[in-house]
C-alpha cells in the first residue's frame, strides 16, 4: 500500500484533501481511483489508512479509515554528521540511512570538502536532500522523517554534538587511540538511546581535524584496514549500530 508523508493531520476530522506532489503523484503517475487505500503519517508519529473518494485535477479527497500500528524506531536515536561530498554521494547516504532509522542528518564542512567552496550546497539542493528523506521515510516504513540541518563547520557541529550525547568519529587511518567500532558500541551503557556519528568527506579529516575531534570529547573508531567510500561508511556504521543494538529483528 503506498505511503505518503503530510505535515499535519486531525484524526477528528475524517474528511482529508490532499493536493500539491501527493494529488498530481496519485493522478499522474499512480492512477489512482475513487475506492483505494492508501496511508498517511504526520510529524507526530502516527499514521492512518485512508480511502480515496474523489480525484480531482489538482486535489485529491479522501476518508479516513482507521489508524494503523507504525513501524517500531529503533531504541538508539541517531544523528548523522556527514562530511560533504559530490551531491549524488550524501543523496545516496540520505536515502540509505533514513531507511536504517537515522533521525537527523547535519553535513559539515571540513578542509577536504569536495568541491572546495563550491560543494556547499544551496537552499535548493538541501529541499531536495529534505525531499529523499520524505521519500525514504514513505517507502521504508517509517513514521519518522529525519531532518536535514544547514551545514555547519566541523568544530561547530562537533561542539553543538559532544554536549548533548556519545560522537563516534570514523577515522580510516591507524591510531593508537582509536578502537573498533564494535567494542565501542558494546562499551555503550544500555540506557544510551543517543548517539552521534562523524563521517569525513571523500579526502578524510586531516591530522590536526582528528586531534581537535578528540579533544573536544569524542570518540576516535576504526572500521577496518579497508578503506571505505564516504558514503558506505555511513551505511555500515548504521547498519553495525542496529545490530549491536538489537534492532535487526532480534
Amino acid at each position: 500500500m503506498h505511503r505518503f508523508y503530510v505535515t499535519k493531520i486531525d484524526p477528528s476530522d475524517r474528511s482529508i484533501t490532499l493536493d500539491g506532489a501527493i494529488a498530481r503523484q496519485l493522478r499522474s503517475v499512480l492512477r489512482a481511483e475513487p475506492g483505494e487505500h492508501i496511508r498517511l503519517f504526520d510529524e507526530s508519529g502516527y499514521e492512518w489508512e485512508v480511502e480515496i473518494d474523489y480525484v480531482g485535477h489538482s486535489e485529491v479527497e479522501t476518508t479516513l479509515i482507521s489508524a494503523v500500528k507504525p513501524v517500531v524506531e529503533p531504541k538508539t536515536k541517531v544523528t548523522m554528521m556527514l562530511g560533504l561530498a559530490r551531491p549524488e554521494r550524501i543523496e545516496l547516504a540520505i536515502q540509505k540511512c533514513t531507511e536504517l532509522g537515522v533521525v537527523r542528518f547535519v553535513p559539515v564542512t571540513s578542509e577536504r570538502v569536495q568541491g572546495g567552496n563550491t560543494g556547499t550546497p544551496s537552499a535548493k539542493r538541501l529541499e531536495r536532500w529534505q525531499r529523499i528523506a520524505i521519500e525514504a521515510a514513505e517507502q521504508s516504513g517509517r513514521t519518522v522523517v529525519p531532518d536535514v540541518e544547514n551545514p555547519k563547520m566541523l568544530m561547530e557541529a562537533v561542539i553543538d554534538i559532544v554536549s548533548e550525547q556519545p560522537l563516534l568519529c570514523m577515522w580510516e587511518e591507524t591510531a593508537t587511540q582509536s578502537q573498533p567500532l564494535s567494542r565501542t558500541l558494546r562499551t555503550l551503557p544500555e540506557v544510551q538511546n543517543e548517539l552521534a556519528v562523524l563521517i569525513g568527506p571523500p579526502g578524510g579529516f586531516s591530522a590536526s581535524e582528528v586531534e581537535a575531534i578528540t579533544e573536544s570529547g569524542a570518540s576516535l573508531v576504526t572500521l577496518g584496514e579497508r578503506v571505505l567510500r564516504s558514503e558506505t561508511a555511513a551505511i555500515t556504521v548504521m547498519s553495525a549500530i542496529l545490530y549491536e543494538r538489537g534492532d535487526l529483528g532480534g
